[in-house]
């Protein structure tokens, strides 16, 4: 009987020592997962502060850059406001110009008309040459250049004259013309005597007389 009581309390020594050693492993596992949560916690806490730190420096750059774009928008709104001031000034001498101006195209306008009449009463009258039996367009040009545009001038001038006219401003082809009944023609013009110059040209050809 006393062997087994003795068997028993061993026993439950032995179980005794079993739980206190499971429950110190369990103890120390349990603290060594809490220490690894702790720590990682710490590490997360570690970079949320770095990134904390980093984004505060942002904001603080932000500010910075803010407060030098507004000093800036002030500065270009001045330099609007004082380009505004010069373009009225600007306008306002335009303006002052231009009133002057027109003051004085309208001073001066009537002495313009003035000059155009004057101008328009010394026009001198020139006659048309090619009315003249023998004398066409270029030999007419020629005349006008050498100042004989009327029927007065041509009348005056000798056939000699005309003939080395011609030669001279056209070529020797030109002495195929025979200016012996132009001033005769042209004073008959001249004195507007229509029908005797008609008359004459038709005894002619080519300003020749047939």
């Amino acid at each position: 009987m006393g062997g087994h009581i003795f068997e028993i309390i061993i026993m439950l020594f032995g179980a005794a020592i079993l739980g206190f050693f499971i429950g110190w492993f369990l103890k120390n596992n349990k603290i060594t997962e809490l220490q690894g949560y702790i720590d990682a916690l710490e590490d997360k806490n570690n970079r949320l502060q770095t990134d904390y730190n980093k984004n505060e420096r942002l904001l603080i750059e932000c500010q910075t850059e803010k407060r030098k774009a507004e000093a800036e928008k002030q500065q270009i709104e001045k330099l609007l406001i004082n380009c505004e001031g010069k373009l009225t000034l600007s306008d306002i001498e335009l303006a002052k110009n231009k009133i002057e101006s027109t003051s004085q195209t309208l001073v001066s306008a009537p002495k313009t008309k003035a000059k155009a009449k004057t101008k328009t009463k010394t026009k001198v009258k020139t006659d048309n040459l090619k009315r003249i039996e023998g004398i066409g367009p270029k030999i007419a040009s020629i005349f006008k250049e050498a100042k004989i545009d009327t029927f007065v001038k041509l009348s005056k001038a000798k056939a000699e004259k005309i003939s080395d006219l011609l030669v001279k401003a056209g070529g020797n082809s030109y002495n195929r013309f025979d200016p012996l009944t132009w001033p005769e023609q042209a004073k008959l013009a001249a004195e507007e005597k229509w029908e005797e110059l008609k008359k004459l040209q038709d005894e002619l050809k080519g300003g020749r007389k047939k």
